[in-house]
């Protein structure tokens, strides 16, 4: 946790000196909130084929029509992932045992600022109204925790296997740094309102450690899909 403070105290340091530059063009600010529902791709997407909700809450800020700043955090929560279905293989008699009381999730807390790209003046919509697609890229701080028990303990000797004997809990609580990139468009129903439909790929560089006896690899980097939508509320001078 004292990895996610210094990382979060960076990042609001960063926000300060954004916020210090951009207010020079007297732009426009508001808030927002988010709902998206994440999907882990490549080896993550082993562990937790599912994925799971986000929520989070957005600054915005309007640098001219072409570029608006974003600060953002998230918090997420992955369960019941794949390994609390799957087998081991007993090298004993040669059979596969599942877990009975395995279980898998991963949650994550998020800050990252984005730079928003506004097409055909995206960012004069906010006066005008109607809507306009964007790209954007950004980068931040990705808090996770990987929590991992109940899983049987594979190197026992004596038949028959004791599924009550289990391996200590383990967790792997990391804060990395991470990017994304992504496309979206918004739509301004007035001067104050608007919602945000968006999509975003995000690389995390950060692991969870292997769990070979039930094909679960190390995974490095975490890769992942969010997909979902904004309400923004801007305050006009």
């Amino acid at each position: 946790m004292q990895h996610a403070r210094a990382s979060f105290g960076t990042l609001a340091l960063l926000v300060a000196l954004s916020g210090q530059c951009v207010a020079e063009v007297g732009g426009t600010w508001g808030l927002g909130i988010a709902a998206n529902y994440e999907l882990p791709v490549s080896k993550l997407n082993q562990w937790f084929p599912s994925g799971g909700p986000q929520l989070g809450g957005t600054l915005v800020h309007v640098i001219n029509d072409s570029w608006t700043a974003e600060v953002e955090a998230h918090w997420a929560k992955y369960s019941g992932g794949d390994l609390e279905d799957r087998a081991f293989l007993w090298s004993v008699d040669g059979q596969k045992y599942k877990s009975p009381q395995a279980s898998s999730s991963m949650s994550w807390a998020t800050g990252v600022i984005n730079w928003v790209r506004h097409f055909d003046q995206g960012g004069k919509k906010l006066q005008n109204g109607g809507g306009a697609p964007y790209a954007l890229i950004g980068a931040g701080f990705f808090h996770y925790e990987n929590d991992i028990s109940g899983l049987v303990y594979p190197a026992q000797n004596a038949t028959p296997l004791d599924t009550s004997k289990l391996l200590r809990p383990v967790s792997d609580v990391r804060t990395a740094l991470g990017i994304n990139m992504g496309l979206g468009v918004q739509y301004f129903a007035s001067e104050t309102m608007a919602i945000d439909i968006r999509g975003q790929y995000n690389m995390i560089f950060g692991t969870v450690r292997p769990l070979e006896a039930w094909g679960l690899q190390e995974v490095f980097p975490f890769q992942k899909l969010n997909v979902g939508v904004r309400l923004k509320l801007y305050f006009t001078g």
